[in-house]
């Protein structure tokens, strides 16, 4: 457990290297958030924004940001469940399992950024103590 809690810590400071209010899930294989850590301050919107786009990256297989450039795509769907702003990425675990992130700030535009680094903190295989 103790791994867990450093991976995630190294994450949070990963993030906060982007922005000090974030919200971040992360969903298995099966599309069930496994996990969810979120700053002290968020803005209100955040927690639900940062599920929908690990949904969404769970549900086509990609990432987000990749709907930024087929706006007929996100006109087409109105299915509240789902993101399409950039912040939802497809990333593999540390195991060889596939996770999806969603990851939503107070600075949108860093979001994909983001998700990134956090992807690489938890996936990461050096954990100081």
């Amino acid at each position: 457990m103790q791994t867990l809690y450093r991976r995630i810590d190294k994450a949070m400071a990963t993030i906060r290297v982007y922005t000090d209010r974030f919200c971040c899930s992360i969903l298995n294989e099966q599309g069930q958030e496994i996990l969810f850590f979120r700053s002290h301050e968020i803005l209100p919107c955040n927690e639900g924004l940062s599920r929908a786009k690990a949904v969404t990256a769970h549900a086509f297989q990609c990432d987000t940001q990749t709907f930024s450039d087929l706006p007929q795509i996100t006109a087409a769907i109105r299915d509240i469940r789902y993101c399409f702003l950039a912040g939802g990425i497809v990333s593999p675990g540390r195991t060889g399992e596939t996770l999806f992130i969603g990851l939503s700030s107070d600075k949108p535009e860093i979001d994909h950024l983001a998700a990134q680094a956090a992807a690489q903190a938890l996936a990461s295989t050096e954990i100081s103590s």
